[in-house]
């Protein structure tokens, strides 16, 4: 599977994110089946992060998308969710 996660330097729901739910050490262990990836929204004029909206249908920042093996999005995270919130819908995808 895949996490993307969309993110922005002024947001900061985004740094609690970081801060809050991706540093906690269960949630590190269950990324671990996850290609992770992070998507620079902060220019949010370019036509890289136009494109990016565009491809994936983002609204806003944060923006988490967990796709599954098959390359189906099984959750779209909008907002800040703490680590066991995210914990547990991480670990029910395969």
């Amino acid at each position: 599977g895949v996490i993307i996660d969309f993110y922005a330097d002024w947001c900061i729901p985004c740094k609690e994110l970081d801060a809050l739910t991706f540093s906690d050490p269960k949630v590190i262990e269950a990324s671990k089946n996850f290609y992770t990836f992070k998507a620079d929204m902060t220019k949010s004029l370019s036509p890289e992060v136009e494109e990016l909206k565009e491809k994936y249908n983002i609204i806003g920042v944060p923006t988490v998308l967990v796709i599954d093996s098959k390359g189906n999005e099984v959750k779209r995270i909008t907002g800040f969710v703490n680590a066991e919130e995210f914990y547990n819908i991480i670990s029910n995808v395969n």
